[in-house]
């Protein structure tokens, strides 16, 4: 069950602690986890834990929310994105995804606020929220329309900041480094956020701005970057034939498929 799986994370912090003690609270954690999976909630008892509700409680409750229907409902479910527990926010945007896929609850996500804060999830360093707000996405044609031009110019802004990493001595390295992980923070943000752009609806007056987005990633030295730089180059109805051709001939297969298949 996925809601035991999200509440069944146990850590023990303190790795002197007595093994008793260690047993003891596990037993009482496993017990609290089992009486949590087996209970049943009202709307009402949901929308309170996600107020202000029991961390350990929240993530099987928000499982159990079947439907919103309004503004509030939404926000709170929304305020429980960022800035949480990691088992919340998984949670959470798995329950934004089903509705974003719903025409009578997406209308309920299309503001500033829930849209900002659905950008910030994209880039979560759990991936797994990552993955439920993108298909959330390919599932919402009204989202597809409204993200694009924030996205894009969140991705700029995320390829600034790996410039300035590289406009210092010995920046090769600095890129290079796989245990600079500021550098892998923003990569793995810049990662997440060409995937979700690839789903969005992009036209013609986002050529300028792709192009700057593409000739940037279509040439960085890690091929996951270039391989979503591919995929958002095979949906595009203008194609640059020099970017077309240099990421059809990159020497990584991953790159070069996405636009063979």
């Amino acid at each position: 069950m996925l809601e035991l799986s999200i509440i069944f994370e146990l850590e023990i912090v303190n790795n002197n602690m007595d093994e008793s003690l260690i047993e003891a609270s596990t037993d009482l954690l496993i017990e609290r986890a089992l009486e949590i999976a087996g209970k049943s909630y009202s709307k009402e008892e949901i929308i309170k834990l996600l107020k202000d509700g029991d961390e350990f409680e929240k993530p099987v409750a928000l499982m159990s929310l079947e439907n919103i229907d309004n503004q509030a409902e939404a926000d709170y479910l929304i305020d429980n994105l960022t800035g949480c527990d990691g088992r919340i926010r998984e949670a959470s945007a798995l329950k934004i995804s089903e509705f974003l896929q719903k025409t009578e609850t997406s209308k309920y996500f299309l503001d500033k606020n829930s849209l900002k804060i659905i950008l910030d999830g994209i880039m979560d360093i759990n991936p797994n929220v990552s993955r439920a707000l993108i298909e959330g996405i390919k599932g919402c044609k009204a989202l597809q329309s409204f993200i694009c031009k924030p996205l894009i110019e969140r991705i700029l802004n995320i390829i600034g900041k790996l410039k300035e990493i590289a406009d210092t001595p010995y920046y090769e390295n600095r890129l290079k480094n796989s245990k600079n992980h500021a550098k892998n923070k923003i990569v793995f943000n810049l990662y997440w956020a060409l995937e979700a752009l690839y789903y969005t609806e992009f036209n013609n007056s986002d050529d300028k701005k792709l192009l700057e987005i593409l000739n940037f990633t279509s040439s960085y030295i890690d091929y996951t970057i270039r391989e979503k730089a591919a995929k958002i180059l095979s949906k595009m109805d203008k194609v640059p034939s020099d970017l077309l051709q240099k990421l059809k001939n990159d020497k990584n297969f991953y790159v070069k498929n996405q636009l063979l298949c």
